[in-house]
């Protein structure tokens, strides 16, 4: 059977614990969050971990497991925790692992507002050309699947180090899939959004997104990730209840 690992997260249900384990280099965006939004952080992040949870639970020929409860060998799709996957994602990934392959990747697909001028424009090009460029990373979050070692764990937790690796490997031993498994789910709520990357957001630049967001989960997701629109209207649900402090 296949795996699904959901990288290290916090406990969003557990304030004192979500306080401790907090980065200190984040607490000034959850802070922001807090004082802009009537829902907490922690509880809109554990609204949307619980949409992906029943995205991985519907996966075919897949377990969720802890890295522990993983047998050396198995084959690991790795993603954070409000990420997604189509249905028959391992039973693809498991089919294309014939002899001589060390792992397989499939190209990103992402459900995002863009952070900046530079990443719409990168967005835009993606969509007009979407096999030029070539992407930064070969590997994001949750687009490629490795067999369970020790000297893969570092691989299947950090997709940086998983994109070099497959640079360096002979031609052939990682294929690109056709299929588009998966989807990155990129909230309002992700660091990325929030600029833990460099300065935190503004509460103007913040509530300049929220709309923004709301669009984004109101458009149909089609063709191959048809498979997404009912956790994108699950999200787009959960957006609707997002009310701005008094």
């Amino acid at each position: 059977m296949v795996r699904i690992w959901v990288r290290a997260t916090l406990d969003y249900d557990d304030e004192r614990a979500f306080n401790e384990r907090l980065r200190p280099a984040f607490r000034e965006q959850v802070a922001l969050w807090d004082s802009v939004f009537e829902m907490p952080y922690r509880v809109f992040r554990s609204r949307v971990r619980e949409i992906a949870r029943e995205n991985l639970a519907r996966v075919e020929g897949a377990q969720v497991s802890s890295w522990e409860e993983i047998p050396e060998g198995a084959l690991v799709l790795p993603c954070d925790d409000d990420d997604w996957f189509c249905p028959d994602a391992a039973q693809i990934a498991a089919s294309a692992m014939v002899p001589g392959i060390a792992g397989v990747r499939w190209t990103s697909s992402f459900l995002e507002v863009a952070t900046n001028r530079r990443h719409q424009l990168g967005i835009w090009r993606a969509r007009l050309r979407p096999a030029h460029p070539r992407p930064r990373y070969l590997c994001t979050t949750n687009n490629y699947a490795l067999f369970a070692s020790e000297d893969s764990k570092e691989l299947l937790t950090r997709h940086v180090h998983a994109s070099r690796w497959v640079a360096a490997q002979p031609a052939g031993s990682v294929p690109l899939l056709a299929q588009r498994l998966s989807l990155m789910n990129r909230t309002l709520a992700s660091q990325t959004s929030l600029g833990h990357l460099g300065v935190p957001i503004s509460r103007r630049k913040l509530l300049r997104k929220l709309p923004r967001y709301r669009r984004l989960y109101d458009r149909p997701l089609t063709g191959e990730l048809a498979w997404a629109q009912p956790y994108a209207e699950r999200m787009g649900a959960l957006m609707g209840e997002l009310e701005l402090r008094r």
